[in-house]
């Protein structure tokens, strides 16, 4: 096969996973709040954590298990958004009675980031929206043909975005007093409490 294939299936899966990724939804502001409280690293581990689930989706997609997969997941979709609201909803509640890490850089808490990077993947798996989103988008694309550098590009399209993001929160974050620090993490732990109820509300409506 030409090489160009390869790169053409390479940068397809990269415009992919960005673009899946790039949308600031619950895993946006999960990182944005992780990287105010604790550090660039943490923000990292958890968009790491989020193009890990990427990486799996396009797998199975490429496979062609997002056939079988898709009308599973659309068909158990309210107990899914549950899941995924309560998660959003206990990671708020936990961040903000949570204090603000202030360590250096050469200071890295090996369990904190193993934490952040699988508890985003638990995240990631629970949204069913994320889930029928991504599949959809992969199929339009997908080059059976080109399957592995297909998949490689999702998964560095999706952690360029995540590193993007970190860096810009970290940028700010090392501006900030203390206090000012403080005020913002608990700022985005609010939010993230306002997606959790929000997503809890419109399962019920639907519900009714």
């Amino acid at each position: 096969m030409p090489l160009s294939h390869y790169l053409a299936a390479l940068f397809s899966g990269i415009g992919i996973g960005f673009t899946v990724a790039a949308p600031i939804g619950p895993m946006g502001m999960l990182c944005i709040q992780r990287t105010l409280a604790s550090g660039m690293a943490t923000g990292l581990a958890t968009g790491f954590g989020a193009a890990t689930v990427h990486l799996t989706y396009s797998a199975l997609a490429v496979l062609g298990l997002d056939s079988l997969a898709q009308p599973w997941v659309e068909a158990n979709a309210a107990g899914f958004g549950i899941v995924s609201a309560l998660t959003l909803l206990w990671f708020a509640i936990r961040t903000h009675r949570g204090s603000v890490a202030l360590q250096t850089t050469d200071d890295v808490d090996n369990v904190r980031l193993a934490r952040a990077y699988l508890s985003a993947i638990a995240l990631g798996f629970t949204n069913p929206l994320t889930v029928i989103l991504f599949l959809a988008a992969l199929h339009a694309f997908s080059m059976q043909a080109a399957a592995a550098p297909l998949i490689a590009g999702v998964f560095v399209g999706s952690a360029i975005w995540w590193t993007v993001l970190s860096t810009i929160v970290a940028t700010a974050r090392s501006r900030l007093t203390p206090r000012m620090l403080s005020m913002s993490s608990r700022l985005a732990s609010l939010m993230l409490l306002g997606l959790g109820t929000m997503m809890l509300v419109r399962i019920a409506q639907r519900m009714l």
